[in-house]
């Protein structure tokens, strides 16, 4: 059954997996109390929309197999899209907003990177046409018209 998802649901859920991870990582270095995490560093906004993001990006690949219906993952892959593209703009204000002499650590440009990821996952689910495991139909080749 897992077989049947493409490129852009395990892109989606992979990344929503590591946006998870990262949360628990340093992002900053603050000066007086040490490494902060994702979890203690971002604000209830922020942190809201990373949840959201991890949410839909799990529910891509969930909707793509279980698929009541073929709007069910077209609808959460593009509500992936977009707030996965939403919490990059508010992880990205959220970094210009740091205090002052906060040290910039790996585990804020991996958490950008994996929400980002979210956000085209979602996109690649939409585009993506091809059902694995559905032969492609047979399409008469037909020959140009005369000029």
């Amino acid at each position: 059954m897992w077989k049947r998802l493409r490129y852009g649901e395990k892109f989606a859920g992979l990344s929503a997996l590591a946006l998870f991870g990262f949360e628990f990582t340093h992002w900053f270095g603050v000066p007086g109390r040490g490494f902060v995490s994702g979890w203690d560093y971002l604000g209830w906004f922020t942190l809201a929309l990373c949840v959201m993001t991890i949410v839909a990006g799990l529910a891509i690949p969930i909707a793509f197999v279980t698929r009541v219906s073929p709007v069910v993952p077209q609808m959460t892959a593009i509500v992936a899209a977009i707030i996965g593209l939403v919490a990059v703009v508010a992880i990205l204000v959220e970094n210009l907003a740091q205090p002052d002499g906060a040290i910039v650590l790996s585990g804020w440009w991996l958490g950008l990177l994996a929400a980002a990821g979210v956000a085209r996952g979602g996109f690649l689910s939409m585009r993506d046409e091809y059902l694995p495991g559905v032969p492609l139909p047979d399409v008469p080749v037909r020959p140009a018209p005369v000029a």
